[in-house]
């Protein structure tokens, strides 16, 4: 009975773990386009009705995603960037999740916060907003190209980072030249000429 009890309360408390607002994915390279997706359950009894999830600054929203019976209102910050977006027209009950697409690019490698706040029908806001645990915020690490996995970009000067080698002579590839050899020769007939007429002038 008491291990009954035990395995019942450790279901309890890891529920409410697997209920928590994330992202995916949760590692992306730099200046990369990346499709997010925002994963939203329902904890409680009573259905979630909007969502708001608020950006960081140079975390780049670019693009959403209609998502079947919502509609979305975007908030932009003084530069008119994205700042916010909140979802809303629906409702998501307790046996339920729904998905949120976005796509959105990174300038900088780091670890980027998304803040997150359910409401749910009655007004009650749970704001998903902390570094860790509880209640912690969907959360993205950027990466420089070509590290943990991410892909690097193609360097369009690569090919002439280093100078050209010269190609090498269609000789070379021959065989060795013999002029050499025939200059000796020639030298030697030479002087063996000489030789010869000057021993028959002696006799």
């Amino acid at each position: 009975m008491r291990n009954a009890v035990l395995i019942l309360s450790a279901i309890l408390v890891a529920a409410p773990a697997a209920a928590h607002v994330s992202i995916l994915p949760k590692t992306a390279p730099v200046k990369s386009s990346q499709e997010y997706v925002v994963r939203v359950p329902t904890e409680k009894d009573v259905p979630t009705v909007s969502v708001r999830m608020v950006f960081p600054e140079g975390f780049e929203v670019q693009r959403f995603r209609q998502a079947p019976g919502w509609k979305y209102e975007i908030e932009r910050n003084a530069a008119g960037k994205i700042a916010a977006v909140t979802w809303s027209g629906n409702k998501i009950s307790r046996e339920e999740y729904e998905q949120f697409h976005f796509l959105a690019r990174a300038q900088a490698p780091g670890l980027y916060k998304l803040d997150a706040f359910q409401t749910y029908d009655g007004g009650e806001v749970v704001g998903w907003v902390n570094p860790t645990e509880p209640r912690p915020a969907p959360q993205v690490t950027i990466v420089a190209a070509g590290v943990d996995g991410a892909p690097a970009p193609a360097d369009p000067f690569a090919a002439s980072a280093a100078p050209a080698q010269p190609a090498a002579p269609a000789s070379a590839s021959a065989e060795p030249s013999h002029a050499g050899v025939w200059l000796g020769g020639s030298s030697l007939v030479i002087a063996l000429a000489a030789l010869a007429a000057s021993l028959r002038k002696r006799t």
